[in-house]
């Protein structure tokens, strides 16, 4: 439906996406219209219920300013010819795997820090979005959003716009054997490793079989070395292996035939065109020459006898003259005698040898930044979505940021869930997943995920130390890494209208956020009153760019967003393998769906560039995937936005409220809350009465007030419903 109302009388327009808005929702509405900083309109989703300074569902575009009520961070993206390698020994862009259609196998970094292989799905994910360049040390220069996070070397993330000159990326490095088999430098252990063993160490494989008296090898199907797409790949005694290999070459006399020949011979030279094929080659001809110098020394040594007659007068004629003596002086000077300056650390050596030796041992294998430069122009853009990773390699060497991971439609479907199971996972659940005020007890705390959250958290308490004095409690936010929180989070298993078996969740920043959000709300409150800002509510005190701590808010609320993003990430794992200690083995599919909502970006809109901000909404541009939770008991949606400009390219992020907590409290009983929740598995007692479907607005109601901005693609329905 199109925009149901429109509130005039304040500085610009309110337009409202349904009937349904109380008194005071609607009141803070127009107090937000009044503001000096707002852009063009207010739009309120279908949603839209009463918060704090101004309502939930409300899209506002502000300019030059930011209005620290619900902010945080949204993943970036790549331009459509960004290049990725595949593990089938191929590259795509982005543009085109997302034409495609389809999974596609990808390098990504697992929690140990291994390369392995992973599935990924590509889609655009903006249009007319901001562009910068990040140039690496090997000359690739990658085109981004300003906001897409780098994997640093130590494993940590870092946005595009905070990369600087010097800072270490972490880098996929690979190779041809000499038996011209890929292989990977893992990062952990700084040693090649054959990447189809990669896989197969990871599980990527499944479990690793023994055959009786054989060693255990992977046999690529196509006999291409090079393509380690899972789906090529087979376990095979080392006997079977070889009798296989035999027994194709006597039964295909295509094999040895001169069409055969000719081909091969015309694919090793294209082969050997390359930079890798000549490395490979290179590699494989030298033992070959080796061995036959040994083998055959008699005919080796006949073959070689007149080599060096006719050309040795004249070599040792040019080295005595003055014009080769100099030319011999020059080439010890340029290896040995010329100052060169170490890029990374500025030390200076004497000739090139000792600088690539010193490159080699002191900073190891790395790819550095150059430099980088924002572009005047704007451009659509594609990201990966890659499940249980939250990473992908690009073909210019470096690891990235994936669109990011809220819900996951695994293999599972309805047949494999029983009421005895489903009840074993939810106490699995609960006991592996802290809610409410509960966190992870010392030794649960995800602590390679948390340090470097850690390294950013000290550089902000530096710059404001009051933030640690107000909330003391600031450094439980590495045992509450994995933790659901209270209030409206959730954890849910839901099966779709095609009994797939999904997980799907909802959670924040903890109190860390909280904190973060309370201290720079109230500094925009003394900012307000030291300028003598007439404001409808206090609560809608902003920060103007260029002001005191404006830069210092993007920061920590940046920091916020990307904490919270790992706790989900965290949670998302201990959930999945909760569900694989009680039910049938299986994967993790290729749909995962990424949906922030209380955040702020940068943005193109009516003309201008605008700081938006989505309280209580996610963002719907024409193609994106997003989630649309109803309350305990009914359905929720994964929906794809249809990119309306007058909502700001948004959409709502859920059912909304219609009743305060306090007065379901009062008006429902635990017997309402099991009637309204008859089908799943979840608590049913007084302390989450707040939570009950008839606290909140209809989710179809809502859904058919949006039906301008989004579709749907798949319907939820809850099977299990963990809450704080």
């Amino acid at each position: 439906m199109p925009v149901r109302q429109v509130i005039e009388g304040g500085r610009v327009p309110v337009r409202i996406y349904t009937d349904d808005v109380e008194a005071h929702a609607r009141q803070q509405l127009i107090n937000l219209s009044q503001l000096p900083i707002i852009h063009h309109h207010v739009a309120a989703m279908p949603d839209v219920h009463t918060g704090i300074g101004t309502t939930v569902g409300a899209v506002i575009a502000t300019h030059r300013a930011i209005i620290p009520a619900a902010v945080g961070v949204d993943i970036g993206c790549f331009l459509g010819n960004t290049k990725i390698p595949l593990l089938d020994g191929s590259e795509a862009t982005l543009k085109e795997l997302s034409e495609r259609g389809g999974d596609y196998w990808v390098f990504a970094i697992g929690n140990d820090h291994r390369i392995t292989g992973a599935k990924a799905i590509a889609r655009l994910t903006r249009q007319s979005a901001p562009l910068m360049t990040v140039e690496l040390d090997n000359h690739e220069r990658v085109v981004c959003t300003p906001d897409h996070q780098f994997m640093l070397k130590d494993g940590s993330w870092c946005e595009a716009r905070n990369l600087h000159p010097g800072v270490s990326l972490m880098p996929l490095y690979r190779r041809i054997n000499a038996e011209g088999y890929t292989e990977v430098l893992q990062p952990n252990t700084h040693g090649y490793q054959r990447f189809h063993w990669a896989l197969a160490r990871s599980g990527v494989l499944g479990p690793i079989p023994s055959f009786s008296g054989q060693k255990t090898v992977i046999h690529h199907k196509d006999f291409n070395e090079a393509n380690n797409d899972p789906t090529n790949l087979q376990f095979m005694g080392d006997r079977d292996h070889s009798s296989y290999h035999r027994s194709l070459v006597e039964r295909n006399t295509y094999w040895q035939s001169e069409d055969f020949e000719r081909r091969r011979k015309a694919a090793l030279a294209r082969k050997a065109t390359t930079a890798q094929g000549h490395e490979y080659f290179a590699k494989r001809g030298t033992p070959n020459i080796i061995r036959y110098m040994t083998d055959n020394r008699d005919a080796f040594l006949k073959a070689v006898s007149g080599n060096g007659r006719r050309g040795r007068k004249w070599l040792i004629a040019y080295n005595k003259s003055a014009k080769g003596r100099a030319q011999t002086k020059e080439n010890v000077r340029r290896l040995l005698q010329i100052e060169r300056v170490c890029p990374h650390c500025g030390e200076k050596f004497l000739g090139h040898l000792r600088l690539n030796a010193h490159k080699r041992h002191a900073h190891g294998y790395n790819h550095r930044v150059r430099r980088t430069e924002y572009l005047d122009r704007r451009e659509d853009v594609y990201c990966l979505n890659v499940p249980g990773y939250g990473n992908f390699a690009l073909s210019a060497g470096v690891f990235v940021h994936n669109c990011g991971m809220i819900a996951t439609r695994t293999s599972l479907t309805a047949n494999d869930l029983d009421e005895q199971r489903l009840k074993r996972v939810f106490d699995q659940i609960s006991r592996d997943v802290p809610v409410g005020r509960d966190q992870h007890k010392e030794g649960r705390a995800l602590t390679e995920d948390a340090k470097p959250f850690g390294r950013g958290l000290k550089k902000i308490l530096e710059k404001h130390p009051q933030l640690e004095k107000r909330f003391p409690r600031t450094q439980n936010w590495v045992y509450q890494m994995g933790s659901l929180g209270g209030g409206n989070h959730f954890i849910e298993v839901c099966l779709d209208e095609a009994s797939h078996v999904w997980v799907m969740l909802h959670s924040g920043s903890r109190g860390i956020g909280n904190a973060i959000g309370t201290y720079f709300i109230e500094l925009a409150r003394r900012d307000a009153e030291r300028d003598q800002l007439i404001l409808p509510d206090r609560d809608l005190a902003y920060l103007k760019e260029g002001a005191e701590h404006f830069d210092d808010y993007v920061e920590a609320v940046g920091w916020a967003q990307a904490y919270a993003a790992a706790n989900r990430r965290a949670m998302m794992d201990l959930v999945l393998a909760a569900l694989k200690r009680h039910l049938s083995p299986f994967e993790v599919t290729s749909e995962a769906v990424n949906c922030h909502h209380n955040y702020v970006e940068r943005e193109h809109h009516y003309g201008k560039d605008v700081w938006v901000t989505r309280k209580g909404a996610i963002r719907a541009r024409a193609g994106d995937l997003g989630i649309i939770p109803g309350s305990m008991g009914v359905r929720s949606y994964i929906v794809r936005g249809k990119g309306s400009e007058e909502s700001f390219q948004s959409c709502a992020h859920g059912a909304g409220r219609r009743m305060s907590r306090t007065q379901a409290q009062k008006t429902f009983t635990p017997q309402d809350l099991a009637e309204q929740t008859a089908g799943v598995v979840c608590r049913k007692d007084r302390g989450v009465i707040d939570e009950i479907p008839a606290a909140y607005k209809p989710i179809d109601e809502v859904m058919s007030n949006q039906s301008d901005l989004v579709e749907v693609v798949h319907t939820l329905k809850q099977v299990i419903c963990v809450k704080g």
